[in-house]
């Protein structure tokens, strides 16, 4: 596959989002930019707006990606992403990234930018403060208003994507029936059980109580340079054995591959490595957790995906959540070999995952 190419980068700055509904009046930024993909031309058009209650870091993005003649009626999808993670797209190819996937075969995909990422790496103790308000409801206010902004833009709303914890926002989405008629596509995510948040600051360090954060940068820095390469770490070889053993017994995932099955090489380290950076460093704790959404009377089509190595518990839960939804119109997928963020990019993952998802949202139903 060619990489993608840059061939093109416009920005317009404008005071609102004009085009929209009088209801998008927040302040927005809007940026254009266009890639070449496998000899496609793909435009995406990122806005940046406020959102209440208009602090410093109140505002979250839209990245929407498409074939630069995509036809008006190409079915549009938004994707929301997990915990400390965002819209962007960190990858060039295709096979690594779903949007890429799907937009080079003529869907209109959009991502969405949570408030987090507006939070600098470096926020001190004051700044992150402010995360303490950023409830669970916050955050669900947010991507119903991302899907608002998406049917005014492109005046439909055909499928929401989420992976992991942006599972729980479209299954709400979907409870709240903001885009009535919408299908889901759940990517290893189920609905919130009961489990207690650890106690601490207002905001959740990505790099957890394992390593520091700039150990953590400077680890997958290493291993997208070299995998063969000296580790940051002390007691590994290379920096690639390093993240091979970190994420392989993540303890979050119950260990033995469950955040990605390194030892088996379902995904390539360089990759698992450039995902990872993507993230942003802060999420807030006031947002860890939050009640199950309530399923609306009428089914709703559930297309899921759940990883394998998580372990049978997590499986009947990813299950059990599409059929809450699905009511018998719920397609489940099984990935007995895969950890959780194999599910995003696994070597296989455009055969097991990606055009699974292409047939779904391109089948009439």
């Amino acid at each position: 596959m060619r990489k993608a190419a840059l061939v093109l980068l416009a920005a317009a700055l404008v005071s609102a989002c004009r085009g929209l509904s009088p209801e998008f009046s927040a302040p927005c930024r809007r940026v254009r930019a266009e890639r070449l993909v496998e000899g496609t031309p793909l435009c995406e058009d990122a806005w940046t707006c406020e959102r209440p209650p208009g602090g410093k870091f109140d505002s979250v993005g839209l990245h929407r990606l498409a074939a630069c003649d995509a036809p008006a009626d190409a079915p549009v999808l938004l994707y929301l992403p997990g915990m400390h993670m965002n819209g962007e797209l960190p990858f060039t190819e295709p096979r690594n990234d779903l949007r890429l996937f799907l937009a080079i075969r003529g869907v209109r995909t959009w991502g969405l930018d949570y408030r987090t990422h507006t939070v600098p790496p470096t926020a001190s103790p004051e700044e992150l403060a402010t995360l303490a308000s950023w409830t669970t409801d916050v955050f669900r206010d947010d991507a119903a208003w991302a899907a608002a902004f998406v049917r005014s833009a492109d005046g439909r709303l055909d499928h929401i994507a989420g992976f992991s914890h942006g599972a729980v926002m479209a299954f709400d989405l979907a409870a709240r029936r903001v885009a009535p008629g919408a299908t889901l596509v759940i990517l290893d995510g189920a609905l919130p059980a009961n489990r207690e948040v650890q106690p601490g600051g207002p905001a959740i360090d990505v790099a957890g109580g394992r390593l520091t954060y700039a150990t953590r940068q400077a680890l997958l820095n290493a291993v997208i340079a070299d995998p063969d390469g000296p580790s940051p770490l002390a007691g590994y070889p290379s920096a690639g054995e390093a993240l091979q053993k970190v994420l392989y017994v993540a303890q979050g995932f119950g260990g033995r591959g469950g955040l990605a099955n390194t030892y088996d090489e379902v995904s390539d380290l360089r990759v698992l490595a450039t995902l990872l950076r993507s993230y942003d460093r802060w999420w807030p704790r006031a947002a860890a957790s939050g009640s199950a959404p309530g399923a609306p009377a009428e089914p709703v089509p559930v297309l899921a995906f759940a990883s394998g190595r998580i372990g049978p518990a997590w499986l009947e839960r990813v299950r059990t959540s599409a059929v809450a939804f699905g009511k018998g119109r719920e397609t489940v997928v099984e990935l007995p070999a895969y950890g959780h963020l194999d599910v995003l990019v696994a070597r296989e993952a455009a055969h097991d995952v990606f055009f699974p998802v292409f047939e779904w949202i391109t089948t009439p139903r």
